[in-house]
């Protein structure tokens, strides 16, 4: 299997190649997604046209867009117009780089590997939903996609009849209650990306964990209720379930 091959090729690097070089992968994934989770959301394609300054417009060199060392170089301004850039990159290329470090130091090499991208999947997942609370579907197809090769490499025990299990299962569970609320309340209280991506996470990780990750995330999702209720004077706005999905489906990993 896959699975068994990579864990056989990393047991014979030393401990600190994986987290090392996951780290600046990381960095570097970390960048594209920033990137991804600016342009998608205002209709503009990742893949067309270079990186470019977002106040003064101008087209960016390789020099102004080495992830994190390129800000400390520049002291958070931009090299044209001397303008500050903001710290929203470099946050998230620190995150996908810390997901590396972080499933390295405490995963068996194949799971630690596997942990990296699963955790790197979900990134842009997390963002576009706290942001925007929106889930593409191509983000849901991709990571499930992903699930499908690179699952056994987390979880090597769980049958694959459990994950296919968990992909229905977590679809229908939350679909339910969405469908649920919708009739009683007459409005939506969930978006329709939220059971999709509870698919794939059971496609990852089995049946058995959809339970767990639905608990952590409703804690997640109350002590980030309860946060925004007096930071913001009791003022109200709707949850990223997605986000709380996710994160707490990679603390499982990590955790579990």
């Amino acid at each position: 299997m896959l699975a068994d091959s990579i864990g056989e090729l990393l047991a014979h690097l030393p401990i600190w190649v994986l987290p090392v070089f996951g780290a600046l992968l990381g960095l570097i994934w970390g960048s594209f997604i920033a990137a991804l989770c600016s342009r998608w959301p205002v209709g503009e394609s990742v893949a067309e046209g270079r990186s470019r300054c977002d106040i003064c417009r101008t087209t960016l060199g390789i020099r102004d867009l080495l992830p994190v060392l390129s800000y400390i170089a520049l002291r958070g301004r931009c090299r044209h117009c001397n303008q500050r850039i903001g710290m929203r990159p470099v946050i998230i290329e620190l995150v996908a780089a810390s997901i590396a470090v972080i499933s390295g130091l405490l995963l068996p090499p194949a799971m630690a590997l596997g942990a990296m991208l699963f955790g790197w999947l979900l990134l842009p997942i997390v963002m576009l939903d706290y942001d925007h609370l929106w889930i593409p579907d191509r983000l849901v197809i991709l990571l499930a996609v992903g699930g499908v090769i690179f699952a056994p490499m987390v979880w090597p025990d769980i049958e694959t009849l459990d994950r296919l299990i968990g992909a229905g299962a977590g679809f229908l569970t939350l679909e339910a209650i969405r469908q649920i609320y919708k009739v009683l309340r007459k409005r939506e209280g969930m978006g329709a990306g939220d059971p999709k991506l509870f698919a794939a996470l059971g496609l990852w990780l089995g049946w058995h964990a959809l339970p767990i990750i639905l608990f952590l995330a409703s804690l997640f999702g109350i002590v980030t209720a309860i946060y925004r209720h007096f930071a913001s004077s009791g003022s109200q706005s709707a949850l990223p379930l997605g986000s709380f999905l996710a994160l707490a489906a990679l603390a499982l990993v990590w955790f579990g």
